[in-house]
């Protein structure tokens, strides 16, 4: 019996006992992923700027909560979704003016992929959401 295999098999149990399924939709896999990404950078951020950026983390736990909801199809994570999203936007974008209008677009490599990475950050928000409300007949 491989490792992949126990797993896999017990994945299946735990399913089955409390009714975990994963979503099928394709859409809704990006999201999750998107999400659960997002979070993870804003937690990595905080890690290692400031752990007092209280907002951050909960705004990534929130994220990471989302993502979990939608890959596992739970009708929550529309919701959850509707409402980080203007909260994590308009911390992405206020974030993004006070760094160009401390530092400029480019004042070294650092700052560009910083402003270059909070960009990225408020596109994946949009796909995300977007993909979410589409998708939203199929969650639970």
């Amino acid at each position: 019996m491989t490792l992949c295999y126990a797993c896999d098999r017990e994945l299946r149990a735990m399913a089955g006992k409390a009714n975990i399924e994963r979503t099928h939709a394709t859409g809704l896999v990006v999201a999750s992923a998107i999400f659960i990404l997002l979070g993870v950078y804003g937690l990595v951020f905080s890690a290692l700027y400031d752990l007092g950026l209280i907002p951050l983390i909960v705004l990534s736990l929130v994220s990471i909560v989302t993502g979990l909801g939608v890959f596992l199809g739970r009708r929550f994570a529309l919701w959850l979704s509707l409402l980080l999203f203007p909260l994590a936007i308009v911390e992405t974008f206020s974030t993004l003016f006070y760094s160009v209008t401390l530092s400029g677009w480019y004042s070294s490599d650092i700052v560009t992929v910083f402003n270059a990475s909070l960009i990225l950050y408020a596109i994946g928000l949009v796909i995300s959401l977007l993909l979410v409300i589409d998708k939203r007949s199929q969650l639970k």
